[in-house]
């Protein structure tokens, strides 16, 4: 993919799903990227329908549903408030936007939701947990700038984003290289397809952009209160963590989700996650309920 569209969507995904939920800003948001990268805006309108067969609008209006899928699943805000914070006019403009995307209205994905939830909880009582309860703890994460590159592909497959991230780190200088390292997730297998994933690779950023791998940006995580499970896991049980965090504890837990991503620090380069167990943390923002 051109850098130049790697970058807008880099920047698109992280201020669209983790920090501006403007929907009436997406006009002005398009024309500082094409600015910043130095093309008019119909010129960048080629390029992403080249690249990823969408306007530049229809990618941002993409990346704001998926946030609102899981707004609407994970937490107990009301609909009239997750469309106004949104941007939309009114709640009447969002179901309809929200009810043209996924094929269902927002009160309804809610509602089927939480039934999914009850069974989740119900077959756990019925002994059908197949490892310990997760325990997460509840922490401070501080502001953290990484260098990262931006994966899109098979959910299944993060542990191949691992492998080629690694072959672009070989270069670097030792003090960069042991990191720590950070995946970035705004995507879970319960709201978007398996080839829809699009997942960072990163290490944390060093003060010489010179060191930056190749066909990296930085990003800055906001600090914030995170819940975060810690342990020694294979690739294939990330997507049952992610299940059990978001369906078991967190309905229980007095907290809701307070952004549409998550992050994964690994203290050791992941090479070949598919095989072998690799420390890590896996950590979502979170606030109290109200």
């Amino acid at each position: 993919m051109d850098p130049r569209i790697q970058y807008c969507v880099t920047q698109i995904e992280h201020k669209i799903l983790h920090e501006s939920t403007e929907h009436n800003t997406h006009d002005a948001l398009i024309q500082d990227l094409a600015s910043q990268i130095g093309l008019t805006r119909f010129h960048l309108a080629r390029l992403f329908q080249k690249y990823l067969q969408l306007s530049p609008r229809d990618y941002i209006h993409r990346s704001l549903m998926g946030r609102c899928a899981l707004v609407i699943a994970h937490t107990s805000q009301p609909i009239f408030s997750i469309a106004i914070d949104t941007g939309f006019s009114s709640q009447q403009a969002f179901t309809r936007a929200f009810t043209h995307y996924w094929g269902i209205s927002p009160h309804k994905f809610r509602d089927a939701h939480c039934r999914y939830a009850a069974q989740y909880a119900r077959r756990l009582g019925e002994g059908a947990r197949t490892r310990p309860s997760i325990a997460p703890v509840i922490e401070h994460l501080g502001q953290v700038s990484f260098w990262a590159v931006r994966y899109e592909g098979m959910s299944f497959e993060r542990h191949a984003c691992w492998n080629d991230f690694a072959r672009l780190c070989d270069p670097l200088a030792p003090e960069i290289r042991k990191g720590p390292y950070f995946g970035l997730t705004y995507d879970t297998p319960m709201f978007v397809p398996a080839t829809l994933m699009r997942y960072y690779c990163g290490i944390r950023a060093s003060g010489n952009p010179g060191q930056r791998p190749d066909g990296a940006f930085e990003i800055a995580l906001p600090e914030g209160r995170v819940a975060s499970v810690q342990g020694d896991f294979l690739m294939g049980e990330i997507p049952g963590i992610y299940d059990e965090l978001l369906n078991s504890w967190l309905p229980t837990s007095g907290y809701t989700l307070s952004a549409a991503c998550f992050v994964e620090q690994f203290y050791e380069l992941p090479r070949h996650w598919d095989e072998h167990r690799t420390p890590m943390k896996l950590s979502c923002w979170i606030q109290r309920l109200h």
